[in-house]
């Protein structure tokens, strides 16, 4: 089956987000060091695994490292270089646009900024910001907006936040990653946002990190935490308002998960490039391929139909 593809996760890391890491003693990745990153990269991968276009993103660490005019400049200098590389290659890139946070006010003009004028397709959020994870109640009023907007929201997770055991040397991204994904998605079932603000398309990176694994145990507990209120529907119910990418994410025992609580409709395909490697992401998507579970409607929605409705100037 050929369909090509709308990847949602798919990232940058142009030379001065590169230098803006190591002014903070940054010097490489979860795992190793910086890739080699460039857009004619992507552009190579995408023409071999059948890709239309990528929604790019920056990701981890994020801009903000204790200064909050330094990352308020680097939102802007993200965003921009995201809408030049949409308008550089027409059709190929699109773009998830970086928030100022914790500053909200400046958020909220960036909100405006990235979307009314720069035109990007949605916002990416990090699972947490100066040590607050999203579904705090302090980041509100950005819910608020992207919600009143009903703009597309690229959950990508981060570091955790807090201090480590000693002795922990196991690479953030291998495990952590997939844990802070599922906590900011349950903390924003049971903080009350899926239910006060259901107009955010929310996109969980790679499968919804282990959340279609403890779906049956978080959803066992709906009339006994003292937050049942804010998800009257239970947890089951706003776990399948989530849209959930294919990110590391090419195996049967992960595919299968992932469907048995997201619909096709709420599943869309993710690369992760260039953080993994061409090798890697090949091989993830060849997985995806061979996956035989999905009719070819459901694996047109996931390439690509799906991602057409979220990001209509895509559509053919």
């Amino acid at each position: 089956m050929s369909v090509s593809r709308i990847d949602v996760h798919h990232h940058v890391l142009p030379e001065f987000y590169k230098d803006a890491q190591r002014a903070v003693g940054i010097s490489g990745t979860a795992y190793r060091g910086f890739p080699d990153w460039t857009p004619e990269k992507s552009l190579a991968l995408m023409d071999a695994t059948n890709t239309a276009t990528s929604i790019l993103s920056f990701t981890s660490p994020g801009i903000y490292f204790g200064d909050i005019a330094v990352t308020r400049d680097l939102a802007r200098q993200c965003n921009d270089y995201l809408a030049q590389l949409a308008a550089d290659y027409p059709g190929r890139f699109g773009g998830f646009a970086f928030l100022p946070l914790p500053d909200i006010d400046a958020s909220l003009h960036e909100i405006e900024r990235v979307l009314d004028e720069l035109k990007l397709d949605g916002i990416t959020l990090l699972t947490s910001f100066d040590e607050k994870y999203i579904g705090h109640p302090d980041f509100e009023p950005i819910y608020e907006e992207l919600n009143r907007r009903k703009a597309v929201t690229f959950i990508h997770p981060c570091y955790p936040p807090g201090t480590e055991a000693k002795g922990w040397s196991i690479p953030r991204m291998i495990i952590d990653y997939p844990f802070e994904t599922t906590r900011v998605a349950t903390n924003l079932i049971f903080n009350g946002v899926m239910e006060r603000l259901p107009d955010i398309p929310f996109i969980l990176s790679h499968s919804g990190g282990t959340l279609p694994f403890l779906a049956h145990r978080i959803a066992i507990f709906d009339t006994q935490t003292p937050f049942q209120d804010n998800y009257p529907r239970g947890a089951m119910e706003y776990m399948k308002q989530f849209y959930f990418d294919t990110a590391l994410s090419g195996d049967a025992s992960v595919l299968d998960c992932l469907s048995a609580i997201a619909d096709p409709s709420r599943i869309m395909f993710g690369s992760d490039y260039p953080y993994i490697s061409e090798d890697v992401a090949e091989a993830e998507t060849a997985g995806f391929d061979a996956y035989g579970v999905f009719d070819y409607k459901a694996f047109a929605a996931i390439n690509r139909g799906t991602a057409e409705t979220l990001f209509p100037r895509f559509a053919r």
